[in-house]
């Protein structure tokens, strides 16, 4: 369904206008030559001439005929009817560009399925076509937009103009300045900078901190015939990974090949599962799946910026629907060769280590984050502040060996290993099948809750250490975002819970030209000068309009102990250069709102006063 969807927009925006203005065209140059034909022929007959033979020449020569190349003795009649500027020669010439934007558009979705076909045929291909597909859909959406916005300048004067006699200034100038936004998004884009490198939350452990660690890895990376990684990163996500990016620990910038190790899923394997991952990501190294990917990431993320830009404005959907049908496939792509690239790292960490190494490792792996992740949701979903440490290292520790052995163990592994095509990562029953090695279901529970009794984090003496400090600040960024999740979430009742409102929600005033206050609070709108209170409940829509240079702010509300709805206008003088803040502002406090309704009107939902 998505698929099928952003294919019917991307026809829509190639071909709708353009076939529009074609048959706008065809119709206006046959009502135009029947028009000349008549006028022709009325004339003759007025003169006296043989009007039957100027109808024969009309009909074999109509006057839209001649709007092209012609023989010399036509010329006088060419000027006649279809002089440059002419209205017989406008409709032809929109014509004639109508038809090619019709073709452009299915040499545009021709170039996507080549660009896409490229893309599936391995990782450099990937490159390649990505280095071809962002220039020339850029190119070809800029040129779509420049086109399609005469023909709808166009449309939007001659539409009324021919069958009414009349037209609409106001109409053609505010489609003429939609395409120039539309062409203002579309240079914004190009020369829109990339944002600075990922910053990582981590340590890096160097040789001299640890260095059975690295005796450890540069054993296995000969084993697999590649070089050690430059660097190895040491944090407490639940994952294992390199790359070949670049990437910023505490505002470090770091270059080369990297290794990122996880200190708590270390903790769960044994020495011999810890070599089957590390193998499997040396693997990634060796067959040089992060080069390419440091190479091809850069341009992805530049390609998504643009694209995503484009969908921010109505007149260059014609730029980004091609665009995201082809980042679609592409994804599709990517992730079916990444995960044939899992497979050959996952047989060649069977074959060095062994097939019951990595798929126990992966069995916990999946089990630890799957809990994690269920730790963290419960406590974020907790409606009071947490006063305490959170401690989600020790609840996980205390609740994994249960959680192992629940009833709902096994189908939620299960869930997790679900084919998808666009599942970067196999599932596990088909990366089992992969190393020839199988765990049945009933078998999970023992392997997850296994624990080891020498691990590699024996080999990093400063793990303890990093393990704390990285726990520590992640804890307190959690309660933050947990805090200022409240603020979204409380309709307040009590002292405590309005002040926290406030500390995220402060009354924000804006002095106006007479030096009265419109104020927005998390209750509502302060009216200036009355100091009435439009409160958010009551509240059905608001609006910032600008007319003639000044600014007003529309509410529709509904008025207490009243039938109906009103619609008040805040006028705004002297908040010009603070109006974008004002927006900000105003949006943010409205969408909080909303917020608070909809989690108030969702089933079950229980509030701090009903606590």
């Amino acid at each position: 369904m998505g698929y099928t969807k952003v294919i019917v927009w991307l026809l829509l925006t190639l071909f709708l206008i353009p076939a529009i203005t074609l048959v706008f065209a065809e119709y206006g140059s046959k009502s135009l030559n029947q028009e000349y034909t008549q006028f022709f022929i009325e004339d003759a007959q007025k003169q006296h001439q043989d009007a039957d033979k100027l109808a024969g020449f009309l009909q074999q020569n109509p006057p839209s005929s001649v709007c092209g190349p012609v023989a010399a003795e036509l010329l006088n009649y060419k000027k006649a009817v279809c002089a440059p500027g002419s209205e017989l020669w406008q409709f032809y010439m929109m014509d004639k560009v109508a038809l090619w934007t019709l073709i452009a558009g299915g040499v545009v979705l021709l170039m996507i399925v080549l660009f896409s076909a490229l893309a599936f045929s391995n990782r450099r291909s990937q490159l390649l076509s990505l280095t071809l597909a962002r220039p020339f859909l850029m190119l070809a959406g800029s040129l779509e937009v420049i086109v399609q916005g005469v023909m709808l300048v166009w449309l939007s004067f001659w539409g009324t103009a021919f069958f009414t006699q009349t037209y609409y200034p106001k109409l053609v100038i505010l489609v003429g300045l939609m395409v120039l936004a539309g062409i203002y998004y579309i240079i914004k884009g190009i020369f829109r900078k990339l944002p600075p490198e990922e910053n990582i939350e981590g340590e890096v452990v160097s040789r001299e901190a640890a260095p059975q660690l690295w005796s450890r890895i540069d054993a296995l990376a000969a084993r697999v015939g590649t070089t050690p990684p430059d660097h190895v990163i040491a944090g407490i996500d639940t994952n294992f990974y390199v790359t070949e990016a670049p990437l910023r620990v505490n505002d470090h910038l770091l270059t080369g090949r990297k290794l990122y190790v996880s200190i708590p899923l270390l903790r769960q394997l044994t020495l011999a599962q810890a070599d089957g991952v590390m193998v499997h990501e040396l693997t990634h190294l060796h067959e040089g799946d992060t080069a390419s990917g440091a190479l091809l990431g850069p341009k992805l993320h530049r390609f998504d910026l643009y694209t995503a830009l484009m969908s921010e404005n109505v007149a260059t959907l014609i730029v980004y629907y091609p665009l995201y049908l082809y980042r679609m496939l592409f994804e599709l792509a990517w992730r079916r060769n990444s995960r044939e690239r899992e497979f050959v790292a996952d047989r060649n960490a069977s074959a060095l280590i062994s097939p019951a190494a990595i798929i126990e490792s992966l069995i916990k792996v999946s089990a630890y984050a799957s809990y994690r992740y269920e730790v963290e949701k419960n406590l974020f979903a907790n409606n009071a502040l947490h006063e305490s440490e959170l401690g989600i290292r020790k609840a996980i520790a205390a609740g994994l060996p249960a959680h192992v052995n629940s009833p709902g163990f096994i189908s939620a592994m299960r869930e997790q290993n679900v084919p998808h095509p666009f599942d970067s990562h196999p599932p596990l029953t088909e990366r089992m099948r992969n190393v020839g090695f199988s765990v049945e279901e009933t078998a999970y529970a023992s392997v997850a809750a296994e624990l080891p009794t020498e691990s590699w984090v024996d080999l990093i003496p400063v793990a303890d250490n990093i393990e704390q400090q990285l726990w520590q600040k992640y804890e307190r960024d959690f309660s933050s975002t947990h805090e200022e999740s409240l603020a979204w979430r409380y309709q307040p009742t009590g002292e405590a819970e309005t002040a926290l409102v406030l500390k995220y929600f402060p009354n924000v005033p804006f002095t106006l030209k007479d030096g009265s206050q419109v104020e927005i609070t998390w209750q509502g709108i302060v009216v200036p000068k009355t100091a009435e209170l439009l409160d958010w409940d009551n509240v059905k829509n608001i609006n910032v309009l600008r007319n003639f240079g000044r600014d007003t702010l529309h509410v529709q509300h509904v008025q207490p102990n009243a039938h109906g709805k009103k619609r008040s206008k805040i006028p705004l003088p002297g908040l010009k250069k603070e109006i974008d803040r004002f927006k900000e502002v105003l949006a943010w406090y409205w969408h909080r709102h909303q917020t608070v309704r909809s989690l108030l009107q969702q089933p079950g939902t229980v509030t701090q006063q009903d606590a």
